[in-house]
């Protein structure tokens, strides 16, 4: 009862507080700036972490199917840096944070950037790349300094966020009405005997009948690292929800230990020095687990610690459509006119 208390009275004033934000931006009071020679796509959430923004950009970007050039600005969560970065193939998770590296290690031939001031970064981005056709924002849906052309909210099946409560009672980020500011919800992380017309019975409730809904499943890749043949896993992971990655190995392999992080931790040097104590003792049928976001975090320690990085491996994900593929990129191709 006394913990209800002491959260519920914070998360009023966070909900008064962001909704008076919310406000002065939609009686243009505060300004936000839009800009005419690029697409903007917002990709965002109502949420704090893991309701699949990372898949989702990745997704778009693998499967872009314009001739037409796309690049990616983060924030670049977590980092050390502040200000304006290009991220490059030898960039660090310090100087660019871990989502904005991974997205540089699939797509290497993509702009990738990462700025806490969105317009500035944007505007960066398009003096050094005038051909950039579309910036996709990635995590920008509450940054409202900036005008998005379409704006896209990501949920999960399981969480959904109408379902939730302000923070920190619960984990919402701003009011359920928020969502009228989107242009598209993509639920992510159905399960495979998702039913649809339960869920959107709920959802209709807070979402209105022109919105489009889409929905997804997660899909794991082949392991990947210097012996990925093995049998036998410590799981690592840092992120948001790492329950459906554990669900996932522990069904597919025997798992032997399992160590939980704090979403985008930045993993001290007496934590990696552990963590090569026991990859040197593991046997050779075992080896330690993470996901890929998590593993950009430990790449420049690599070489101060080659045990780890032998018995090191990550888990790949990606997001698959559970139907309406086809009629998304139809929906976004009629949004961006082309």
């Amino acid at each position: 009862m006394m913990r209800t208390i002491l959260t519920f009275i914070p998360a009023l004033l966070f909900k008064a507080v962001s909704s008076l934000r919310n406000l002065l931006f939609d009686r243009q009071v505060l300004s936000s700036q839009k800009f005419t020679s690029s697409f903007i796509l917002v990709i965002g959430n109502l949420s704090v972490g893991g309701t699949g923004k990372s898949p989702l950009v990745t997704y778009i970007v693998q499967h872009w199917p314009w001739k037409s050039e796309v690049g990616v600005l983060s924030r670049g969560y977590g980092r050390k840096t502040k200000g304006f970065h290009w991220v490059q193939d030898v960039s660090t998770s310090k100087q660019v944070g871990d989502e904005p590296l991974a997205y540089k290690k699939l797509f290497p031939h993509v702009p990738v950037a990462v700025c806490e001031k969105r317009p500035q970064g944007v505007q960066k981005m398009l003096e050094d790349f005038p051909f950039l056709d579309t910036v996709i924002l990635d995590d920008a849906f509450q940054h409202r300094r900036i005008t998005g052309n379409l704006n896209i909210v990501c949920t999960t099946f399981s969480k959904p966020f109408f379902e939730d409560q302000m923070m920190p009672m619960g984990r919402l980020r701003e009011s359920i009405s928020g969502i009228h500011r989107a242009d598209a919800l993509f639920v992510n992380r159905c399960p495979p005997d998702f039913k649809e017309p339960e869920f959107i019975r709920k959802a209709r409730k807070y979402i209105p009948d022109s919105m489009p809904i889409f929905y997804t499943q997660v899909k794991y890749g082949q392991i990947v690292g210097p012996q990925a043949k093995k049998i036998k896993w410590h799981l690592l992971a840092g992120i948001a929800d790492p329950l459906p990655f554990s669900e996932y190995v522990s069904s597919q392999f025997q798992v032997i230990s399992e160590r939980i992080f704090p979403d985008h931790h930045a993993f001290s040097y007496d934590e990696i020095s552990e963590l090569n104590q026991m990859a040197q003792k593991l046997p050779v049928d075992e080896g330690i687990l993470t996901t890929h976001k998590d593993y950009m975090r430990f790449i420049d320690s690599f070489s101060s610690f080659p045990d780890l990085k032998e018995k090191l491996h990550y888990l790949p994900i990606e997001m698959s459509f559970v139907n309406q593929e086809k009629e998304f990129w139809a929906w976004l191709a009629n949004k961006m006119k082309r």
